[in-house]
């Protein structure tokens, strides 16, 4: 059979999710030629939906490394690949790949964050215990659930059938008997000779949802493409123990997969599904049982589901949502996550870490009623087969919960101030939360790790207060206390931020200087939460405060500004709602005038002298450079292409240096701006020689530009 052929076959077998099968042809078409690219890329595929990470690495690796031209996605599988099998680091660089091929995706960036924080998921080491169960057989084993003071599971163990998948048994529900320690399936009402798997049992055990191949009334189900789909079927017990015909839910569909149920205790399932409209792969859906009838089920969104798989959802106590995915920072392939819903679905998901997460596949953990052990699966190194079922216990709460808190006090005596209002703000000052403390005087917020914060105190008849914070994810809780001083004076506070970003800025040094008597009122630098205050000890209603306020900071634009005001009550000004104290990183290359909004400066046709409306706009570069005295710039002048290159650079030389002269003779020295002249060599558009263009589109090319050469 010729190689074409041969692919051709795989395919066919790989689109019928016959894995096994299809690789034996792509392996034989490769064996005819080692080059072949499409054969490499289609033998890695086949080994990724095997879950074979070892080996899919392997042959993408092969695929990928020798052809540049490959598709980004396969960088993104090769990274999961990497990540399943430890290799974090490589993982790490070809996620970057993905990412600047095809966007910085958020499952991504999960990814990246997760091998950049890989300590913290190691944080539970000490407090977990994870054991082999004792019932697991040498076939896949995995997705146990609680069913009469027992557990019943998904497993191969049986030996029926070959699943052409990958030539594995077809799986069926067992029961473990508690007094032999063996396992039993499950009556012929719910096994049937195809695939039955993840139950939830609930009312007491009398009554059961599970997941089953697309096969009701004796009949295979396909899709359009030909897939046998995942379906969700509900079933009841009847006096004699046995159960009533399994009845498919109404929300299954022939094109999509629906299953991994849970439910609560007010009769909400929750389930996965590969259903249209979804954020990735496979998302985790909820639905309600009301006047008899099944909701239309609704994504649970995207503060849980990514843009990779979310599965296998329990719910312990109606409040903590567990589920796996591999679409979060963790140990590579599927880690088990948790996240109290009563609290807030938006609230900080937990990654369970270290050693229930592995770079392998965990997922599907149950908890007991004590909420610290339980049950998961694995298909981790060291297991009796592909996938086993695990046992763990914990000394501490399964989900870690960050928070800030502290006390609010008088900073004279120490006094705990009841009632203070707490703001919580994030890394842009917006609002995230507010609250009172409480009559001991403390406060408490809910925050996410590895995030920056600030904690804003305001209390009548006191100055306000703020203090910024990083969460450490190591650290569950971070302590922010605040003292606040009465407000029974006067005082200056301000805020210095980065112009773009509007990050506070520490360590500035701030002067102010009283303009009526030149006298320094006060030196000082930034906190580390970007401010500084400063009382008027002898500030009285109806002063008139005339300052001039100088900001620096090396490798930022210097700045000064004048504040003018008449004290009308006691109480705090905050300059930064007044004043632009807002400053503008530099590094060499910035163009100034870009920074302090210089207007284009114009000359007459032909001519070179320095106009009156070109003064102004050179004053504005004068004051910048008497406010930064170790600034040197390049005043680059730049012609649009019309009229000969030699002219236009002649004219351009001319230009930059009169306007370089222009500067000097305003008290800048000489050494500190060159004039230097372009002509048309650098257009910032398409307006060359012989294109025609409109005005403005030659306007954008007549341009000065005061780039920094040092500073």
């Amino acid at each position: 059979m010729a190689q074409s052929q041969l692919i051709q076959q795989g395919d066919r077998y790989f689109q019928e999710m016959a894995f096994v099968r299809a690789l034996d042809y792509y392996q034989s078409a490769y064996k005819k030629d080692s080059t072949n690219h499409e054969a490499k890329l289609k033998i890695a595929e086949s080994y990724r939906k095997l879950n074979q990470p070892e080996k899919a690495e392997k042959w993408y690796a092969l695929a990928i490394q020798e052809e540049s031209s490959t598709s980004a996605e396969y960088y993104l599988y090769y990274a999961e690949a990497l990540s399943s099998n430890g290799k974090y680091e490589e993982a790490k660089e070809w996620y970057e790949k993905y990412a600047q091929k095809q966007g910085k995706e958020r499952r991504v960036l999960n990814r990246i964050k997760g091998i950049e924080n890989q300590q913290a998921l190691y944080r539970n080491e000490d407090y977990l215990t994870v054991s082999e169960a004792p019932f697991n057989s040498e076939q896949s084993d995995f997705a146990p659930t609680f069913f009469e003071n027992s557990i019943v599971f998904t497993s191969a163990r049986s030996g029926r059938g070959n699943f052409a998948w990958d030539n594995s048994s077809y799986l069926d529900l067992y029961k473990l008997n508690g007094e032999n320690g063996k396992a039993e399936a499950l009556s012929k009402e719910i096994n049937t000779k195809y695939h039955e798997g993840t139950a939830v049992f609930f009312d007491n055990d009398t009554k059961v949802i599970f997941t089953r191949s697309h096969y009701h009334e004796k009949k295979l189900g396909r899709s359009k493409e030909g897939i046998n789909k995942l379906k969700l079927l509900y079933a009841e017990k009847k006096e004699n123990g046995k159960w009533t015909k399994p009845e498919l839910l109404p929300f299954n569909s022939a094109e999509y997969s629906c299953g991994h149920p849970t439910m609560s205790s007010d009769n909400r399932l929750y389930f996965s599904s590969d259903m249209p409209g979804g954020f990735g792969g496979t998302d985790i859906y909820t639905t309600r049982m009301e006047n008899g009838e099944w909701q239309e089920p609704k994504n649970m969104g995207k503060d849980i589901n990514t843009e990779g798989n979310e599965m296998f959802p329990y719910l312990h106590n109606d409040a903590e949502l567990y589920f796996a995915s591999n679409g979060r920072e963790g140990l590579g392939g599927l880690d088990i996550f948790g996240v109290d819903i009563k609290v807030d679905e938006s609230s900080h998901i937990t990654n369970l870490g270290y050693p229930i997460n592995t770079s392998s596949d965990d997922f599907a953990l149950i908890v007991n009623s004590d909420g610290r052990s339980g049950y998961f699966s694995s298909n981790r190194e060291g297991g009796k087969g592909n996938d086993d079922i695990y046992t763990f216990t914990s000394t501490k709460s399964l989900l870690d919960q960050w928070v800030v808190k502290g006390a609010i006090t008088d900073a004279k005596d120490g006094r705990k101030l009841k009632g203070a209002k707490v703001i919580l703000q994030g890394e842009n000052n917006n609002i995230l939360a507010s609250t009172y403390a409480n009559e001991e005087g403390y406060y408490q917020f809910n925050i996410q790790p590895d995030t920056k914060y600030t904690v804003l105190a305001q209390q009548e008849d006191y100055r306000e207060k703020l203090k910024s914070f990083e969460a450490d994810i190591t650290e569950t809780s971070s302590e922010i206390n605040l003292d606040l001083k009465r407000d029974l004076d006067f005082s200056l506070f301000g805020l210095i931020t980065e112009n773009n970003s509007s990050q506070p800025i520490p360590g500035v040094e701030i002067i102010i200087v009283d303009k009526s008597s030149n006298e320094e009122v006060l030196k000082v630098t930034t906190t580390k939460e970007g401010s500084f205050n400063h009382v008027l000890e002898n500030g009285k209603i109806n002063d008139h405060l005339s300052f001039e306020i100088q900001l620096s900071k090396k490798g930022y634009l210097n700045k000064t500004t004048d504040f003018e005001t008449v004290l009308k009550q006691p109480g705090q000004i905050n300059l930064h709602d007044v004043l632009n104290v807002k400053l503008d990183k530099i590094e060499i290359g910035t163009d100034i005038g870009e920074l302090i909004d210089v207007q284009p400066i114009y000359f007459d046709l032909g001519k070179y002298n320095i106009r009156k409306d070109a003064a102004i706009e050179l004053n504005k570069i004068v004051k910048v450079m008497k406010e930064n005295p170790t600034i040197e710039i390049e005043l680059g002048s730049h012609t649009d292409a019309r009229g000969s290159a030699s002219s236009n650079m002649r004219l351009s030389d001319n230009r930059a240096k009169a306007s370089a002269d222009y500067i000097v003779s305003q008290g800048i020295s000489a050494v500190r701006i060159k004039g230097k002249g372009y002509g048309e060599s650098q257009l910032k558009n398409r307006c060359k020689d012989g294109v025609k263009c409109s005005e403005d589109e030659h306007q954008i090319n007549r341009r000065t530009e005061f780039k920094i050469t040092k500073f």
